[in-house]
């Protein structure tokens, strides 16, 4: 069988591990580049491990881990909480407090992983209709890719929180075994107007720490928003 044929065929089979939605094989003789749109439910290092073995044991071409990206999309979860009343801004009373804009809907959050290395893109949309973006860079440790989660989740925050003089720090990101599911718990802290607000969210771990943290952290300021 030609090469290029080969190569074609396992591009082809690579659809059939779970979870996978797309994939694309560059190469000559054999894969210099193997690329994977998959879904958030399955850890990134397994699926390299299945397309490492059908590429093995399928095709007897031995692939290098390293050559392998993978994109996760996730359709996050509509929070559940009730919306907002819809009155943005100053906030009547002596001392005129500004307020935060109405909470943001967590609408997608995207991870790719190449070897050891990876980035995390977070998306919000608000009551107006717009969008934000922010993105991160991770590693290979659930704490690592948990931490630059919440850091994309910032930068999705941050218009916003820069339009009002506002700035968000996350101090600390731990993940913990409740019963017998993880969770993670994030703090940060809110800074506006000379004062500092400590906020605390938390998240099960459904599929990835990542977006358990960004969960959490979404959670933990959405108690400042309105």
């Amino acid at each position: 069988m030609p090469q290029q044929e080969r190569l074609a065929r396992l591009q082809d089979e690579l659809h059939r591990i779970p979870g996978v939605h797309s994939a694309r094989v560059v190469g000559n003789d054999v894969p210099s580049e193997i690329h994977i749109v998959a879904s958030a439910g399955r850890p990134p290092k397994q699926l390299v491990r299945d397309i490492q073995s059908l590429s093995a044991a399928g095709f007897s071409m031995p692939i290098d881990h390293r050559i392998v990206s993978i994109v996760q999309l996730q359709d996050a979860p509509q929070p559940s909480e009730p919306q907002a009343r819809p009155d943005v801004g100053a906030e009547p009373g002596p001392q005129n407090r500004t307020r935060l804009p109405r909470r943001p809907v967590l609408e997608r959050i995207v991870q790719a992983n190449k070897g050891d290395q990876g980035w995390v893109k977070v998306t919000l949309r608000w009551s107006d209709g717009s969008t934000s973006e922010g993105s991160g860079a991770v590693g290979s440790t659930r704490e690592a890719r948990a931490r630059g989660a919440a850091e994309a989740l910032i930068g999705a925050l941050a218009p916003v929180l820069g339009a009002l003089g506002a700035r968000l720090d996350v101090e600390h990101v731990v993940i913990h075994r409740l019963g017998t599911s993880d969770s993670v718990a994030v703090r940060a802290a809110l800074h506006q107007r000379g004062s500092i607000s400590p906020l605390i969210g938390s998240a099960l771990v459904h599929d990835d720490a990542a977006s358990a943290a960004v969960r959490a952290l979404l959670h933990a300021i959405n108690r400042k928003l309105r």
